[in-house]
């Protein structure tokens, strides 16, 4: 299966769609928008729709820190659930478009797990954040043994997270813990922009596929990879 992954595309996914090489399968790591306005989210779900066809099985997608409107503490109206228009748009996505949200789907065979939670950062200005240790740790514990793909938005510690400004490894210790025992062959993030490349150790293949770099322009490519 030929997986092709991007991640924090910012609004900016329309100045890609040339790029996009086809393939079987697309993996967005989210950030998929500036703030996650209603605009926003409607313009890229629509993308998804539109280059889904160029892709055998279709799109996963997951959120990220940015797309704050998929996380509930952001409607004003219900802090329980997201807001009705997005459980709308979510529930009539096209049949070959997914979402996942610490959850897992299996296509052709493969299993993917997906989550948009990532380290405390920032307090709460951001969604999705969890603090490091027992806190993301739970959600880690949720990733099913028979994983293949696992998708979170933030990277591993030590893989592709390395920050330009701070001069610092930000990635989850708990989520590297995780994929050491699950050893998926595959993990997709993005989060840290000046990460984005391709890295490995025995048993995984790490992909950091931020398309913006840190000016937030689209310059980095699509990551191929065949699983």
């Amino acid at each position: 299966m030929k997986i092709v992954a991007i991640s924090d595309t910012h609004n900016r996914h329309n100045h890609i769609t040339d790029k996009l090489p086809e393939g079987d399968l697309l993996i967005h790591a989210g950030d998929l928008t500036s703030v996650g306005y209603k605009h926003e989210v409607e313009d890229i779900f629509n993308w998804f729709n539109k280059v889904s066809s160029k892709y055998t099985y279709g799109v996963v997608f997951i959120a990220g820190n940015h797309d704050r409107s998929f996380d509930p503490k952001f409607n004003l109206d219900s802090q329980t659930k997201k807001p009705d228009w997005l459980e709308e748009k979510l529930a009539f996505l096209y049949d070959n478009v997914y979402y996942l949200e610490n959850s897992s789907v299996n296509i052709n065979g493969v299993n993917i797990w997906g989550s948009p939670i990532t380290p405390w950062f920032h307090g709460d200005r951001w969604a999705f954040n969890r603090h490091r240790g027992p806190e993301i740790k739970e959600i880690w514990d949720t990733i099913p043994n028979n994983t293949d793909i696992i998708v979170t938005h933030g990277p591993v510690y030590g893989k592709l997270d390395f920050t330009e400004y701070d001069k610092l490894y930000v990635g989850c210790f708990e989520l590297e813990k995780r994929i050491y025992s699950v050893k998926p062959k595959l993990h997709i993030g993005g989060h840290i922009h000046e990460g984005y490349g391709m890295t490995y150790d025995e048993n995984t293949t790490y992909i950091n596929a931020s398309i913006c770099n840190l000016q937030y322009e689209p310059n980095n490519a699509p990551i191929e990879f065949d699983i």
